[in-house]
């Protein structure tokens, strides 16, 4: 209900009002089918009978964000990241604060619990002091009925979303038991807090600010290009250099427990570097008015995704995960069908860029490498130098080859900025 708010240009006050209440009568029937069936999930998913008290109590979480979704949408169409930033800040730190204190004191998992929630009921107080929005009773039954079908396909990808993230590792978990399943979700987890750490600051700033052109066909097409181009030219490095060095991050960070992380994690980098390409389309696609773009391409793809899980996971861990760094490559390609569909995007250029700075961060990462341990004993000496070098390297090869292309592409959208 959030994206549909912030995507809307008319009646703001009648549909923040409409996302309210559906999301409290939603926030509500949630918690309380997740709090019943608590007992089922704990002992068919985790076979963990302490997990049912958690899930009941975790409950509340979902009805903390339930009433404050709307007061965080309407901070982000109003492009107030500044207050944004310290009720995410007082967020992420609140639960360190609270929970290693009572962990000091013998709560153990009850510990993270409870800090988890302190900070959400934190970002709730914060969120309503600091917006100016208030809930009313009036409802507009034509803004409810139009923000619910945007946002029941919003709801719909998110969804989905969720079993992407999980579907392989309850895979994992069911067919190859808990060492695997540990092996496969760090590997999978690290890669993916690091792009997060990229490129998650920039998708709510993105999608507020092509909320308010999404009516302009040409000018989308431009600033989709653009923002592929400038995720292949960061993505594609990153996770060429975690894959490369993917041994020295095993053995520098994990130790010898985790033998063989460093295979998962390195391919979990490939996978989600080519996917980020194509990361953000799913703004486009609701920014534009067509939420519906995604659900149906994700769906569509689903069967696929799950039919391949069961075909290859018997063949072990190592094959599984190459299967999946392969179907994410499946998605990139479909991802850019539909937006050419939609916004006419030159294919040829995207796909001629994806390959060109793959080549070049292949290249130069892996020399590096070799170099920088023909040079260093110390594996912490080869991995920092040849993250810098590597670095350098790929940036100036970039900066020399392509700089044109994205200097022209830059000054086209300034200038049409300049001129509207």
């Amino acid at each position: 209900m959030g994206k549909a708010l912030i995507q809307r240009q008319t009646n703001i006050e009648e549909a923040a009002n409409a996302a309210f209440w559906i999301n409290v009568i939603l926030g509500v029937v949630i918690s309380n089918a997740l709090y019943f069936s608590a007992n089922f999930v704990a002992q068919t998913f985790f076979q963990d009978g302490r997990v049912e008290t958690v899930l009941q109590v975790m409950t509340l979480q979902i009805f903390f964000g339930s009433v404050s979704s709307v007061h965080t949408a309407l901070l982000q169409r109003n492009m107030d990241f500044k207050k944004l930033f310290w009720v995410r800040f007082v967020t992420v730190c609140l639960p360190g604060i609270a929970s290693i204190p009572l962990a000091w004191y013998g709560w153990g998992h009850w510990a993270l619990v409870a800090g988890t929630l302190a900070g959400q009921l934190a970002q709730m107080i914060m969120l309503w002091r600091m917006s100016y929005w208030r809930p009313s009773m009036a409802v507009n039954i034509g803004v409810t009925s139009e923000m619910a079908k945007f946002g029941g396909w919003v709801g719909a990808t998110g969804l989905l979303t969720w079993f992407y993230a999980w579907a392989d590792s309850l895979v994992v978990g069911h067919y190859l038991g808990s060492h695997d399943l540990g092996l496969f979700r760090t590997g999978c987890q690290f890669p993916a807090i690091i792009f997060a750490l990229f490129f998650g600051p920039i998708v709510p700033v993105l999608y507020s600010q092509i909320s308010r052109i999404g009516h302009a066909k040409d000018r989308m097409k431009e600033i989709a290009e653009f923002a592929i181009g400038m995720l292949t030219i960061v993505s594609i490095p990153v996770a060429a250099f975690l894959f490369i060095y993917s041994e020295h991050i095993e053995a520098l960070i994990f130790g010898d427990k985790w033998n063989g992380v460093g295979v998962v994690l390195g391919v979990m980098a490939l996978m989600h570097g080519f996917s980020w390409i194509v990361g953000m389309n799913g703004e486009f696609y609701r920014a534009t008015g067509n939420p519906s773009c995604e659900t149906i391409v994700t769906a569509g793809a689903m069967g696929v995704y799950l039919l391949v899980y069961l075909m290859i996971i018997h063949q072990g861990l190592r094959v599984f995960v190459w299967a999946r760094m392969a179907l994410a490559i499946g998605a990139l390609v479909l991802h850019l069908i539909v937006l050419n569909k939609i916004f006419n995007v030159n294919l040829l250029l995207v796909v001629r860029r994806i390959v060109f700075i793959s080549m070049i961060s292949a290249f130069a990462i892996f020399y590096v490498k070799e170099f920088s341990i023909c040079i260093f004993v110390d594996r912490w000496a080869q991995f920092i130098i040849g993250c810098l070098m590597s670095a350098t390297a790929v940036l100036f090869s970039i900066y020399i080859l392509e700089r044109k292309k994205i200097c022209l592409q830059i000054t086209t959208m300034v200038r049409k900025n300049e001129t509207k």
